[in-house]
């Protein structure tokens, strides 16, 4: 929930960036919800010399070399996972307090420093991590000022070379400017209220501190401001103290039992108004729940209060996790640009990713503000209860709140659209990605500078990887990892290792090892599927083959090793339509031996092929005719899949009308739609031309495709199963909606995209010239329903219905028909999904 995911080679996003990523129905995650912008700050070097005629005036070259050894002295350095050591010293409480000033606001900051060393040794240096920003104006020791003698202060921060041995209270007191403070990290000011953001490394611009995740404390937190500029004043945990004092001035006092690592800190003082609930957890206590905005905003936070009550009840559901203060806070204003932080108790987000009404936000909107909220609360026990060790181990908090808050989304709202929406990103962003000269694992090795690891690699695929645990194990036994895991690691700041751990020990019967194998190696495999029907055996056989690609983390040369890969199947009956009982008579080999079948509960038709070696073979008995393979259901691995020999197009519209996952079918669509306008394409286009075929001639290589008119039957079939309700409307739009001008210039490079643009068009009209009638009379359908039910609502029902009247407008508006209404939306409405691919 911190950071968002330098997916397309840059490090900083605008916020609109950051909502067109997340602004699509049911498919939001706080991975692409908060821009990091994160330069580190380089003091300019200065030289002294003594007026003295001993010494000899510096010349140019001095300064010059003087000036390259200093940049290279803090010229930034690899950190490296293997170089891991735990801190000397740990921080029971802290006690801040605050004097918020219009000019300089002045930090006192009281720690309980205990060794972890054994007691009796000799002392150890303490450092605490600062800024040239911080300006130190005191530092005690048990109540006695330390000299400066006693203390190394740098611009990277302070050591106090011998601290006593035994434990002892450490009192630093800062001065800091929040209203300069235009990194936006540490303590900022912005349109009159002071806010904070202290991911990954912002603390240290409040304090000194040792800011690593691994140092968790308790907090207690006292603010002092003018209350007539400040009246609200927020911080972590629950409200202890509050009260007026002299000079026009107010405090208050924030207490937060649980110990958590100073990135998760938070203050927020300003004039805000606040909406507030309430919600009876299972155990019964009651918490107060109050969402902060400026005044202007205040009709519009509604929708982020109901999100939030969600995503409470659905965390005790379905993971057993009840929150735990008395209170818990979300503050939305337009000037925060990080998009969204899960500070304990005290979420900041802005105000995009948080505000909507009927008359201001789309149901794309109010999906996405779901998903965010629920993202960043759902971090108060992966994230916040139980954090991560060191910043290597970033997916363990933020792939496994991506997973979770994919899950809520998905229960929300339609799971097929879920799902399909989260691998239409993934394909998008992570898998060039992860094929680019920027790949790395999830769990890298190194890092130069932290805030480059915010990526969709640890973020994305992070999330798929505790995806396979649950394909794996299966919903109960995944449920059993997670209590373990909780149940073991309860306020502590753990590793990948742990999560695997965990989860390994709660399912003593499943060999999960080579699972571990995703953390520490880049690429995406590509997984090859070979068929074979034995008519005389009646067996059908799938022979899968894991192919790892070389990736230059490693330097591109180094040998990958099998990672475990689930494979979630199912066969097809070619007469009926309906899957076949595969959940026995499955036998497998392998060289080397470790591959496996296990059932899916609840779903005969279904079984999770464990392909854990290289390649392996299985085989399924008692099959009377040859089926319709239904391969890589659920995307139930981030690869790439290839099956030999390839699905025919008959194969695929029989999927396309028959399989019973929800992916495959939309799987089956898109590879129909792409075939046919690759095939278009180079029909009308060869390099070396550089004449463009006309809209007659690509229309014409379109309409004349073997497949074209099976496949527009086809979909007809899909939009009046639509109008009848028989089918998820909101799958509809997604499987209907095919690949783009981008995607197919990739496929086909060298290409010229004006060619592929042409085709693109002319297949959008064609298609929906000849699927005219049942479009129409599908949206006259919706709009039927839409006029009976009367009330605006934000659900499923209305959603799904909204998005599919929608589509059809578009393609009234492309195929020329629906009037000038149709008209005027088709070109919005043709962007709107372009930009969702």
């Amino acid at each position: 929930g911190a950071q968002q995911p330098s997916s397309f080679a840059t490090d900083t996003m605008t916020m609109p960036q950051v909502m067109s990523r997340v602004a699509r129905a049911g498919l939001a995650t706080n991975t692409l919800a908060r821009a990091a912008s994160k330069a580190a700050h380089h003091a300019k070097p200065t030289f002294g010399f003594a007026a003295s005629r001993s010494v000899a005036r510096p010349t140019r070259a001095m300064a010059s070399s003087a000036a390259t050894a200093e940049k290279v002295a803090e010229a930034p350095k690899p950190i490296y996972l293997k170089d891991y050591t735990a801190p000397d010293y740990r921080f029971a409480k802290v006690v801040l307090d605050f004097e918020l000033g219009e000019e300089v606001t002045v930090v006192g900051n009281t720690i309980s420093v205990e060794p972890t060393f054994a007691a009796g040794g000799d002392p150890r240096p303490l450092f605490l991590n600062g800024d040239p920003t911080v300006e130190l104006a005191g530092v005690e020791v048990n109540g006695t000022a330390l000299d400066a003698s006693a203390y190394v202060l740098t611009k990277k921060g302070i050591t106090i070379t011998a601290p006593p041995a035994a434990p002892f209270e450490l009192k630093i007191t800062t001065k800091i400017k929040p209203q300069e403070n235009t990194e936006l990290e540490g303590l900022y000011k912005s349109s009159g209220n002071f806010c904070t953001q202290c991911e990954a490394e912002g603390f240290r611009r409040i304090t000194f501190y040792q800011d690593r995740p691994d140092v968790m404390s308790e907090f207690t937190t006292r603010i002092t401001a003018d209350k007539a500029k400040y009246p609200v004043l927020l911080s972590n945990g629950n409200l202890v103290n509050s009260g007026d004092l002299d000079g026009g001035k107010h405090f208050t006092v924030w207490e937060d039992p649980f110990p958590k690592p100073a990135y998760l800190f938070a203050l927020v003082a300003g004039d805000l108004g606040m909406i507030e609930d309430k919600f009876t957890t299972k155990s019964g206590r009651e918490v107060a729940l109050r969402i902060y905005v400026e005044e202007h905003n205040l009709d519009k936070a509604d929708w982020a209060m109901v999100s939030l009550i969600k995503s409470m009840k659905w965390d005790e559901d379905v993971f057993g996790l009840e929150y735990d203060l008395d209170l818990f806070n979300i503050v939305a204003v337009d000037d925060f640009n990080m998009g969204a932080m899960e500070n304990k108790s005290l979420n900041i987000f802005n105000s995009r990713l948080v505000l909507a009404t009927p008359q201001t936000a789309t149901d794309m909107d109010y999906s996405a503000i779901e998903g965010v909220v629920a993202h960043e609360y759902f971090h108060n026990w992966t994230g916040n209860r139980v954090t991560c060790r060191d910043w290597f181990q970033l997916s363990l908090k933020e792939g496994l709140t991506v997973y979770r808050d994919q899950e809520f989304s998905a229960d929300m709202n339609s799971r097929g659209v879920k799902r399909i929406g989260d691998v239409a990103r993934l394909r998008m962003a992570q898998f060039p990605q992860d094929a680019g000269p920027m790949a790395h694992p999830i769990r890298p090795e190194s890092y130069i500078k932290m805030d480059n690891f915010y990526t969709v690699t640890v973020y994305e695929k992070g999330a798929e990887v505790v995806r396979m645990y649950e394909t794996l194990l299966g919903k109960d036994g995944f449920r059993k990892g997670m209590d373990l895991y909780f149940e073991r690691h309860d306020g502590q700041a753990v590793t990948t290792d742990d999560f695997f751990q965990a989860m390994s020990d709660a399912n003593p019967g499943c060999d999960i090892g080579k699972l571990k194998n995703w953390y520490s190696q880049a690429g995406t495999p590509t997984v090859t599927c070979e068929r074979a029907y034995d008519a005389g055996a009646k067996t059908y056989s799938l022979t899968l083959t894991q192919v790892l690609p070389k990736t230059p983390d490693t330097g591109g040369d180094q040998p990958k090793v099998a990672q475990l890969i689930p494979v979630k199947v199912g066969l097809v009956d070619a007469k009926t339509g309906k899957d076949l009982d595969v959940s026995g008579n499955v036998s497998v080999t392998s060289a080397g031996s470790t591959s496996t079948c296990v059932p899916v509960p609840g779903d005969a038709g279904s079984v999770v092929l464990r392909l854990n070696d290289m390649s392996a073979t299985f085989t399924f008995a008692g099959v009377e005719s040859e089926p319709v393979p239904s391969v890589l259901r659920g995307f139930s691995a981030p690869v790439k899949l290839a099956v030999t020999p390839a699905l025919t197009a008959d194969e695929l519209l029989f999927q396309l009308a028959h399989d019973s996952d929800p992916f495959n079918r939309w799987e089956a669509a898109q590879k129909m739609a792409r075939e046919i306008m690759c095939r278009a394409i180079r029909s009308t286009w060869h390099e070396g031309k550089t004449e463009l075929a006309s809209d007659e001639d690509a229309a014409e290589a379109v309409t004349a495709d073997a497949a074209w008119g099976k496949f527009v039957d086809a979909c007809k079939g899909i939009f009046r199963d639509a109008a009848s309700d028989v089918v998820d409307r909101a799958w509809v739009e997604e499987a209907l909606s095919f690949p783009g001008v981008g995607s197919l210039v990739q496929e086909l490079k060298p290409v010229d995209p004006l060619a592929v643009h042409k085709v693109v068009k002319q297949f959008s009209r064609r298609f929906a010239l000849a699927c005219s009638d049942e479009i129409e009379a599908c949206h006259a359908t919706c709009k039927a329903e839409a006029a009976a039910t009367g009330e605006y609502l934000v659900d499923e029902t209305q959603t799904a219905r909204r998005s599919l009247m929608g589509y059809c407008m578009a393609l009234m508006g492309a195929a020329g028909h629906g009037g000038e209404e149709a008209s005027e939306l088709a070109a919005a409405a043709a962007a709107a999904r372009a930009s969702r691919r």
